[in-house]
């Protein structure tokens, strides 16, 4: 069972966000709400020592994240979610700058495009670009690590997948975190987790993806990398919450991906919500947290020695 700490943070969450987004019948009320949340300091928990400077990559708006322990040749690319119509700057940066610190990376947050004013495949083909130019200027692939949580995870899993099409070189690794991989919701976590998701409901969601994909076809590959060839991937992290809606998209995806014979490990982690990594008062984001940075540092030295060994 899980600590009475969480299910009291899955009440709140509730209130805060779930009953409130219900509410919301169009994407700038979501957007209003996220930004008073975002805005609640308490719910945020910002580290000490955190540093952010915009720039620009392929003309894309991004934020430099640092902390104390960053370094100039190690990158954390992380694509944020937010149904892909809105941004929490404050909860993803602090989110960021933790993983960074403890991975001794910097983080490059992507401020892509949002929808509905900028529908698919705008925000995929930024995060693209976005990596793609890191390349050019001479950023090694084996010191870059994509990482995204819900919309921000299907943007990573599509990058990926692009880079495998275009013949391009990869980065070291993956770190997904409830991401959104299947647009026609198939899973069965959609239905039998609806009632009990304390981030949203299923119409909030459905009222997220409408937005972003317009009439495409849920099931068109570069939407839902759930329906693509997903061989010849990066060792990947899938992590979840058994309380999500959005639980079988990692299961599923990560179950595929290995099928494939690809490196994945997957954590799900019982009683915690949606995006769960972010809510850093909670012991199981703190693990989490510790689980990824672990992850990524046996991944660059991986990529590393395979580097070498190619050379």
């Amino acid at each position: 069972m899980y600590s009475w700490r969480t299910r009291a943070f899955n009440k709140v969450l509730s209130r805060v966000m779930r009953q409130r987004l219900a509410n919301c019948h169009s994407t700038l009320e979501m957007r209003e709400l996220i930004k008073n949340i975002d805005s609640y300091g308490a719910l945020i928990s910002m580290p000490k020592g955190m540093e952010v400077a915009p720039t620009k990559f392929a003309s894309i708006s991004c934020d430099w994240v640092d902390m104390p322990k960053s370094s100039g040749n190690k990158i954390i690319l992380y694509f944020h979610g937010g149904g892909f119509c809105f941004h929490s700057p404050n909860t993803h940066n602090a989110f960021l700058a933790r993983l960074s610190n403890a991975t001794k990376s910097r983080g490059l947050m992507v401020n892509y495009s949002l929808a509905p004013e900028s529908p698919y495949p705008i925000a995929a083909d930024e995060c693209y670009a976005v990596y793609n130019e890191l390349l050019r200027q001479g950023y090694l692939p084996h010191q870059i690590i994509i990482a995204g949580d819900s919309a921000g995870g299907n943007l990573a899993l599509t990058t990926a997948i692009r880079l495998r099409e275009a013949k391009l070189p990869m980065p070291a690794a993956l770190v997904l975190m409830s991401p959104v991989t299947d647009m026609a919701v198939t899973g069965d976590s959609a239905f039998t987790k609806s009632k009990d998701d304390p981030f949203f409901d299923l119409s909030s969601l459905l009222l997220m993806r409408n937005n972003y994909i317009g009439l495409e076809n849920p099931c068109e590959p570069d939407v839902s990398p759930f329906y693509a060839d997903l061989h010849g991937l990066p060792p990947t992290f899938f992590t979840a919450g058994t309380e999500e809606v959005l639980m079988d998209d990692a299961i599923r995806t990560a179950n595929k991906m290995s099928e494939a014979g690809g490196d994945v490990t997957i954590n799900i982690v019982k009683g915690v919500p949606h995006v769960y990594p972010l809510f850093y008062q909670l012991t199981e984001a703190r693990e989490a947290i510790k689980l990824m940075s672990e992850y990524i540092t046996e991944k660059y030295k991986e990529a590393k020695l395979t580097t070498k060994k190619a050379s």
